[in-house]
């Protein structure tokens, strides 16, 4: 009895788990992109991230020379759930260079493409920042950290 009743809860309890799982693959995606800027300068090679406030979904980009960006949402769509974010932004890492006279066969394998941490980039005074995407979405967000 005892085994028939765990056969049961597990039964009604798969397709919870399942869609818990898959997320919110039909959520609505905008098409969302701009520019980000350092004192009026374009942030080049660098990545940003909008994390939505009340849910935690995720978009993200890496900008081009200009610092312009187009997001991508975290289930592949191009753009972002309407809503309000927090954005994040990075310098990416840069590859670790091997020490002078070392070869790369000399390195563990693990430790030859190593690169640093990626950097936080923030406003002087470190506040955040928050954009809104409203329901139509939008190609022209301008950020300028100062």
């Amino acid at each position: 009895m005892k085994k028939i009743i765990s056969t049961l809860l597990i039964l009604l309890a798969s397709p919870l788990f399942i869609v818990g799982c898959n997320g919110n693959k039909g959520a609505k995606v905008v098409p969302v992109g701009g520019t980000i800027t350092q004192n009026g300068k374009p942030l080049n090679d660098v990545r940003i991230e909008f994390s939505k406030i009340n849910t935690g979904a995720m978009s993200f980009a890496e900008t081009d020379a200009e610092g312009k960006f187009t997001l991508t949402h975290t289930h592949g769509k191009s753009g972002a759930e309407p809503g309000k974010y927090r954005v994040s932004v990075f310098q990416k890492g840069k590859a670790i260079p091997l020490p002078a006279g070392t070869k790369p066969e000399d390195v563990p394998e693990e430790r030859r493409n190593q690169t640093s941490p990626d950097i936080p980039i923030t406003n002087s005074d470190k506040s955040p920042i928050e954009i809104e995407i409203t329901e139509k979405g939008d190609s022209n967000i301008v950020i300028d950290l100062k």
